[in-house]
């Protein structure tokens, strides 16, 4: 961990980094290769995708998983005014404030991950590619 972060954004990143260890499986293994900015970097990234992910596929109503996504969406929108919640969001702010991520992106993830609990067939290859873009491709 970098010593020179704010302690708030040393635990922030420390609790990503966890998240990876712990899930990440064989990305983590590559994720350990990078110079220490951007390995932080991409733990705070696996992080988030893995917070929208675990959402899609707990035991809940599509319309609780729906909500929660929502409410990942406005914890998105409060990390780019500058007012992160939590140590997801607190790493990501870092994130954003230090590598030109378009914001883009982050939504593309999200929308991929709504797709999940409502779609189960693609009816052209043009719409699996869209899917994968956003499941896959964006991050």
């Amino acid at each position: 961990m970098d010593e020179r972060l704010p302690p708030d954004l040393q635990q922030a990143y420390r609790h990503c980094w966890r998240v990876a260890r712990s899930q990440a499986r064989n990305f983590y293994y590559a994720f350990i290769t990078l110079p220490r900015p951007k390995r932080m970097a991409i733990y705070a990234v696996y992080a988030f995708c893995r917070l929208c992910d675990d959402i899609a596929d707990e035991p809940l109503p599509t319309e609780e998983k729906v909500m929660r996504l929502g409410e990942v969406r406005q914890a998105l929108e409060r990390t780019y005014a500058g007012r992160p919640e939590g140590p997801v969001f607190t790493a990501l702010a870092d994130v954003v404030r230090r590598y030109p991520i378009p914001r883009e992106y982050w939504e593309a993830v999200q929308e991929g991950v709504a797709m999940d609990l409502t779609v189960t067939r693609y009816p052209t290859f043009d719409a699996l590619r869209g899917y994968c873009y956003r499941v896959a491709s964006a991050v």
